[in-house]
């Protein structure tokens, strides 16, 4: 009678075990990579928080703000880029002392992905607004040295 409740007992045990690594490995299948795969982003989905983003991007970025006096941003629109592809762009103007610069930024997924000197058409017929954020994050920049 030992031995019996000896072997249920492990029974039950394996059966426990089994059990939990079934749920286990039910509960692995929404993670990505495992049994489900992955949808891949919209390339030409809307940058809904452009400006932060961009704001945050050139914080890290605090050369790009060097001597930057006035600034201007259009609004997304979406670009043809290389061959076929479109992609949302928002193009950039910052004056300061000495020169003007113009940028243009590529989002893929609603996410920049390129900030590059706007030496194509794309930024060409841009409709500029101002862009005080930037100007504000300049200042508090400068504060901080």
């Amino acid at each position: 009678m030992a031995m019996t409740i000896g072997l249920r007992r492990s029974q039950l045990a394996s059966r426990g075990a089994a059990l939990v690594l079934a749920l286990a490995l039910a509960g692995c299948s929404g993670i990505p990579g495992f049994g489900r795969e992955e949808k891949p982003p919209d390339p030409n989905a809307y940058p809904e928080k452009y400006k932060t983003d961009l704001l945050d991007y050139l914080q890290t970025h605090a050369s790009e703000l060097e001597g930057v006096r006035n600034a201007a941003l259009s609004g997304p629109a979406l670009a043809q880029l290389a061959g076929s592809e479109s992609r949302y762009i928002v193009c950039l103007r910052t004056e300061g002392a000495a020169a003007r610069k113009d940028k243009m930024i590529v989002f893929y997924g609603g996410v920049i992905t390129q900030y590059v000197d706007a030496t194509g058409p794309q930024c060409a017929t841009a409709a500029y607004q101002p862009f005080p954020e930037l100007l504000t994050v300049v200042a508090n920049m400068r504060k901080q040295k």
